[in-house]
């Protein structure tokens, strides 16, 4: 057995005071064995090893209170920056063989910073902004958004920073079954309605047999609200509409398309919804959802020309998912209401929310 007197007073602690008496700072090394290539032939010897050096590649992710620290031999972009950062302070750190020349980072990643737009605080968060110039004003803020699961993601969307300030804020694909809401699914300040995908098809038992889908609106509790789940002549849609009267008057519709659900047979039973809220007189009318027809692609767009048809004009122009398709529209049927309009970012879903502020 050999005893080692350690200069580092973490070292080797596990292998400390064996003998009662002995220095604090004595760690022992036991003799060890290794039976080699060659037959019959052994090797004993006490495994220490002088460790002057290490290299940067062998240091990544090590933390050091000192180093010394030597740049003569730097021969890839970033390899000075792990080195002399391995330190807790500017006081542990020593370095040799200084050469400025030696610290520089890839010139792919110098490009792509420069390349990169400067954060605009209005364009990361438009509602905030908007909201604050125009506080004290009589406004309604209705947010739509797809959460593609809301009891996995009811705490990210409870924690968003924009989507706290909807008056009124509209979801699909809440993938809710039963008549029960859990009390983790109520927000704080709202009130909650529901249309689960199993109601929302009579004759479409391939979709109403499907988990997914569904639809929820939350409004704030002192609004006055009339909900009209059900209307008449409205079969095979899901979708969920709501009269606010006070203090904001609005319709406001939220509906949700399958991607594979007929644009043919959808077609026709959007129509017989929107025949139904025009037949209320009651404006302005404010339809939103995921359609799943992207508007920012060529060709046809059956469900955006029914609305055009009608006299809605629909407000969002950007991208709504990470595949740059714009899927969730908000139509209006009186634009002149709307004061702003455009999209939100969010971190934990493929569709980010979309927003239209009316006064």
């Amino acid at each position: 057995m050999l005893g080692l007197t350690m200069d580092d007073a973490t070292a080797g602690l596990n292998y400390r005071n064996r003998a009662p008496g002995e220095p604090d700072n004595l760690v022992y090394i036991d003799r060890a064995e290794e039976k080699l290539k060659q037959k019959g032939v052994v090797r004993r010897q006490f495994p220490i090893k002088l460790a002057f050096a290490c290299t940067i590649h062998k240091v990544q992710g090590m933390t050091r209170t000192s180093a010394v620290v030597s740049l003569k031999h730097i021969f890839e972009p970033g390899m000075a920056y792990v080195a002399i950062s391995r330190v807790t302070s500017l006081s542990g750190l020593h370095i040799l063989d200084m050469d400025e020349s030696k610290i520089y980072a890839d010139p792919e990643i110098t490009a792509a910073l420069q390349n990169m737009r400067q954060v605009d605080l209005d364009n990361m968060m438009p509602l905030l902004h908007i909201k604050q110039t125009l506080s004290g004003c009589d406004t309604l803020t209705i947010v739509h958004h797809n959460i593609e699961g809301l009891p996995p993601r009811v705490n990210d969307m409870k924690s968003h920073h924009e989507l706290c300030l909807a008056d009124v804020l509209c979801l699909t694909e809440t993938h809710l079954q039963g008549s029960f809401v859990a009390q983790s699914l109520q927000l704080e300040g709202y009130k909650m309605y529901k249309r689960n995908r199993n109601v929302s098809y009579t004759n479409l038992t391939g979709l109403s047999t499907r988990s997914g889908g569904g639809v929820a609106v939350y409004v704030m509790n002192h609004f006055q609200v009339h909900e009209k789940q059900y209307v008449h002549n409205v079969t095979d849609l899901e979708f969920l509409a709501l009269k606010i009267e006070t203090p904001v008057r609005a319709l406001i519709a939220v509906v949700y398309r399958p991607p594979d659900y007929s644009v043919t047979s959808f077609l026709s039973n959007l129509q017989s919804l929107l025949d139904s809220l025009e037949i209320m007189d009651y404006q302005p009318i404010i339809v939103c959802g995921d359609f799943n027809e992207n508007l920012l692609a060529g060709g046809s767009k059956p469900i955006l020309e029914l609305f055009q048809s009608r006299g809605y004009v629909q407000l969002i122009t950007d991208a709504t998912t990470e595949k740059n398709t714009l899927l969730d529209p908000i139509f209006i049927s009186q634009p002149q209401r709307c004061l702003h309009s455009g999209v939100i970012q969010t971190y934990y879903s493929y569709h980010n929310p979309v927003y239209c502020v009316m006064n």
